[in-house]
């Protein structure tokens, strides 16, 4: 059966993105997925006389959705966070392409106590706003605690909360009233009063300002390993206090922060506008067209070679293809399937190279274009489905009933349902035929060198025979009878429709669904799936109201730690939007504050290998594949950090010949 689908074009979070990003997963991704200058730097091995830039001083990015929020303290999605991290800065950086060494930036120096609970920050002096403030301690201080006061899961300040409040502790809500306000901004303006101050002065007593000495004191819960990359990406990037209050933010009083809390894109005033103090300004945003970034003239170093970056928005493939031949793109998203039709454009090819963990390259010709190929992605796609649907005003579920023309809402709730979508899904012909055998099938959440990695560990296969007898197992109308000996008819009989979305632009994402679809049709001609796409903010919007009842969810790591990898898909970010049953999110938790806390390598792998198997028996989703990249640009774009968990482009060090 597995020839049934030939024409998939998929390309993971990780690789669909900006084509100059050397083909890593991460760097490849300003184009949707759900965030170093010193040492290592692409300083381009070589170029052809023959190619020059027609304007070397504008950077042009071909890319495909748009962005979803400016706001630092809300923004979790790559297309956001690469213009963030061009914007704004944080107080540590990456040093150049590695993911676990940190170097300066808004910070001069910082020190750990000997007790590893608390960082105390020297905050760079002279360093100016872009409309004009001057960086403060203060300001510092106010970001995180903004962020962490305006929490939410469907921001990415649970990484935040955790230090300062302990394991579990991942949400401003816990410290509050347990966690019953939990992204419920009327509950939590109904909440004790005192219960609100109080929370509120527990996080800005542990993290106090000095302006008079420059510093920041943060004062954790606990010592915690990954501390430092977890504020050297984009939502720890700092904010101008005065500006923010000008401009509609919270005033920093004890008394309103409950006002701000679990805020949305849309209601955000800092959606649409920035004001950091990166090497590049926000000039204009044009939603679904284009972002300009100009120069910061008055940066605190010396001012980026470039003088403008333009990332324009091209769903069609045929546009971005003819901007790259053409010299009109210095990058463009190529989506893996496409990338057969870009190679011959190559002049140079560049191998990743694992022993030495850097790219070879070698002239090939006279093409205009730079390829680097094998990269290990940091990265990888995972089926979701959503347990308890958002039925009212849902037009993703046909008739929210099980008729034959829809689904009802606890239609997941059935893990026999689960089960049999997950056999269904044939992963070796998404490997072969469409990333042409540059991945791999996941088999844990987890990647390869982290604990609780086991290559053995059970994993679910293309079985269309597994997927009819786990579908004949479930029990929709909740009878006690499998649908398969139902004489009154239940799924196996009945079928269902529903809608798998992706959204647009994403080739990946659409032939994932189109490969679920015409699977399950084989099993059951009843069985129908229906693909629909959706652009970017839209679909994380149906995706964050738990509209979408099957999806394909992209993570790209946002620190090197099997932490960040289980917390999303179980009782974080997307384990909230698939609303998981709370005693199986509490069974999840038990796992997830364990290994967490654990500092026994040997006793800490375990721990992730028994998540691993109730991921896997319990089946709230199902990991699909993890690419090597396969990344382009014009062979004149110089300077490029290759960090694999960029979330797109750093434009500081770029420059083109």
């Amino acid at each position: 059966m597995r020839k049934l689908f030939t024409l998939f074009s998929l390309l993971v979070i990780a690789s669909f993105v900006l084509v100059a990003c050397g083909g890593t997963a991460a760097p490849a991704t300003t184009a949707n997925t759900d965030s170093g200058t010193s040492s290592s730097t692409d300083s381009g091995s070589s170029s052809s006389a023959e190619y020059h830039s027609a304007d070397p001083t504008t950077f042009v990015e071909a890319t495909i959705g748009d962005i979803d929020t400016l706001d630092p303290a809300l923004a979790y999605d790559t297309a956001s966070a690469t213009v963030i991290f061009n914007v704004y800065e944080t107080l540590v950086f990456y040093d150049g392409e590695s993911t676990d060494k940190f170097v300066p930036q808004l910070a001069e120096s910082w020190e750990l106590s000997d007790d590893g609970t608390v960082y105390t920050f020297h905050i760079r002096p002279g360093v100016t706003f872009h409309e004009g403030g001057e960086l403060t301690a203060s300001d510092v201080a106010y970001s995180y605690q903004r962020g962490i006061l305006q929490g939410s899961y469907s921001s990415p300040q649970w990484m935040l909360a955790e230090p300062f409040f302990g394991v579990g502790n991942d949400d401003i809500s816990i410290i509050v009233d347990g966690g019953a306000s939990a992204d419920d901004r009327a509950a939590m303006q109904a909440a004790d009063p005192a219960a609100l101050v109080a929370a509120c002065e527990q996080i800005k007593a542990a993290i106090v300002a000095d302006d008079a000495a420059g510093t920041v004191t943060m004062t954790l819960a606990q010592p915690w390993g990954p501390f430092l990359p977890t504020i050297a990406n984009a939502w720890g990037s700092i904010m101008d206090q005065e500006w923010v209050v000008a401009n509609g933010g919270w005033d920093g009083s004890c008394d309103t922060w409950q006002n701000f809390y679990a805020m949305t894109a849309a209601e955000d005033p800092f959606t649409g506008i920035a004001n950091g103090t990166g090497a590049f300004k926000l000039e204009r945003w044009t939603p679904g067209e284009e972002i300009v970034l100009a120069r910061n003239e008055n940066y605190w170093r010396e001012p980026a070679k470039l003088e403008r970056v333009v990332i324009q928005g091209i769903d069609e493939w045929g546009t971005r293809f003819a901007m790259l031949q053409a010299g009109d793109a210095d990058v463009a998203v190529v989506n893996r399937q496409d990338a057969p039709q870009v190679d011959p454009l190559a002049g140079e090819w560049c191998t990743w190279n694992l022993d030495t963990e850097s790219y070879e390259c070698e002239a090939v010709g006279d093409g205009p274009l730079r390829v680097r190929v094998g990269r290990p992605g940091l990265t990888q796609d995972v089926i979701l489905f959503t347990f308890d649907i958002a039925t009212a005003g849902n037009p993703y579920v046909g008739s929210g009933a099980l008729d034959g023309n829809g689904v009802p809402a606890d239609f997941f709730a059935d893990a026999n349902i689960r089960k049999g979508f997950a056999y269904a899904f044939d992963y070796q012909t998404l490997i072969d035929e469409v990333f042409l055998g540059e991945a791999v099938q996941p088999v844990s959440l987890p990647l390869p060198g982290m604990p609780g990695y086991d290559a053995n560990a059970p994993h679910y296969t293309f079985d269309l025979a597994a997927a009819e007898a786990a579908f004949k197992a479930a029990d929709l109308d909740h009878d006690g009878i499998p649908a398969g000996d139902d004489p009154e008819g239940d799924v196996w009989t009945t079928g269902f429709r529903v809608q798998m979305l992706y959204n647009l632009g994403n080739t990946s994402r659409q032939n994932v669904a189109e490969i679920m679809a015409a699977n399950l049709a084989v099993v059951n001609p009843n069985f129908r799936v229906e693909v629909l796409g959706l652009p970017w903010p839209s679909y994380l919007t149906a995706q964050r109201a738990s509209q979408i009842p099957v999806m394909t969810g992209g993570w790209l790591e946002d620190i090197h730690d099997p932490h960040n990898w289980y917390q999303p898909y179980t009782t974080g970010t997307y384990g909230n939007r698939q609303r998981l049953p709370e005693a199986l999110v509490e069974q999840f938790r038990e796992y997830l504050n364990a290994g967490v806390a654990e500092t026994d390598p040997a006793a800490r792998h375990q721990i992730y290998l028994d998540f691993n198997q109730a991921y896997y028996e319990n089946v709230p989703g199902v990991p699909i594949v993890n690419a090597t990249g396969h990344g382009f640009s014009q062979r004149w774009v110089q300077g490029q950090v290759l960090n694999a968990i960029f979330p797109g482009n750093y434009y500081y060090t770029i420059y083109k010949d």
